[in-house]
């Protein structure tokens, strides 16, 4: 069995990226859709609002109803009132149970940032109403995983290029992942690589330095990444540099690729090959000294979820340049991920 026939045994939630108030539309749709991929994303021009109006979002009809501006002509009851099932988490009807109308006498869409914040069960970066601009949501179906103002989103991987972690001028200290992302585990992804996109590895990349920083933060366990080429440790000034600092912590730090070139003065385990699993994999696993396991005391904390349970990143190059994949922090995927590597690379 290979890497790539391993990872067909994951089945993952499909998810998909709604924005909502696109105050320059296109540059942020474009800059979506070549980080995540077309089939991912799905627009809805409206605004946010605090909760604070009493005016409703209406469907154009009289009737007092109100939809939720996703296109699809859900309605509520006009009188902010939804029937919903508690046991899905916030949808996207109670989110939208109140509205607006514009100047110009059209009805848009509008979303409740304060129903986003007092929902215990749906992690959302964001700040005043009247400060967001665009704010992405990420949904599965009808459901509300998580949400993030696009400022947050823009700071992780929207608005940088992977130069920043090829050079080391991003410290793993202040590498973090917004909601939209961290919503993203489990779920299984598609992305093209240059010169397809010139942003979608990206993606990738924040994934594997948020999973290094929680090695290095916990400073023991064990650490397993691919390089594809294992010369690419010393062609990158800052992945040098955080392979460093994870080894010196006294991470068990083992590292995979083809031997174009070995790394010297490295504190970590070298496995090298030239099959498959090593010429066409992506993969960072970190497992904690006792094993994978849930985070009990902030299970609300992604760094410390990784660190107290573990972490795990899985690609692989199923074509020229098209990376498959997931990350998690699943308990049993994460043990058979080390498992596989620890047995067959």
């Amino acid at each position: 069995m290979t890497l790539e026939q391993f990872l067909d045994r994951f089945d993952g939630p499909e998810r998909s990226l709604v924005v909502v108030n696109r105050t320059d539309p296109d540059p942020v749709l474009n800059m979506l859709v070549d980080t995540f991929g077309d089939d991912a994303v799905r627009v809805v021009d409206g605004r946010v609002t605090d909760g604070a109006g009493d005016e409703r979002l209406t469907d154009g009809a009289g009737d007092g109803r109100v939809t939720d501006g996703a296109g699809d002509d859900r309605l509520t009851d006009g009188a902010g009132a939804v029937e919903t099932d508690r046991s899905v988490g916030l949808t996207a009807r109670e989110l939208a149970s109140t509205g607006a109308v514009d100047g110009d006498d059209e009805v848009v869409p509008s979303i409740d940032v304060e129903v986003l914040r007092r929902h215990e069960g749906v992690p959302f970066d964001g700040g005043d109403a009247d400060e967001i601009e665009n704010l992405v949501l990420l949904m599965e179906g009808d459901e509300v995983v998580a949400g993030s103002t696009l400022t947050e989103l823009g700071d992780a991987v929207l608005f940088v290029n992977s130069d920043l972690y090829i050079t080391g001028s991003r410290s793993l200290s202040d590498v973090d992942l917004p909601s939209v992302i961290s919503g993203l585990d489990d779920a299984t992804f598609t992305l093209r690589g240059y010169p397809e996109s010139n942003r979608q590895k990206l993606l990738l990349i924040t994934v594997s330095r948020f999973i290094e920083r929680a090695a290095w933060t916990a400073g023991d366990g064990t650490l397993r990444s691919s390089f594809q080429r294992l010369s690419r440790i010393d062609d990158e000034v800052g992945t040098r540099t955080v392979y460093e600092r994870i080894a010196d912590t006294g991470v068990d730090t083992h590292l995979y690729g083809v031997p174009d070139e070995l790394p010297t003065d490295l504190d970590a385990v070298i496995h090298a090959g030239d099959d498959s699993d090593f010429t066409d994999s992506w993969f960072v696993v970190y497992r904690p000294p006792e094993g994978p396991h849930s985070a009990e005391n902030d299970p609300d904390s992604d760094l410390v979820r990784g660190i107290e349970g573990g972490v795990g990143l899985l690609a692989v190059e199923s074509e020229p340049r098209v990376w498959r994949g997931l990350w998690t922090f699943d308990t049993d995927r994460l043990s058979r991920m080390n498992r596989y590597i620890e047995r067959n690379l």
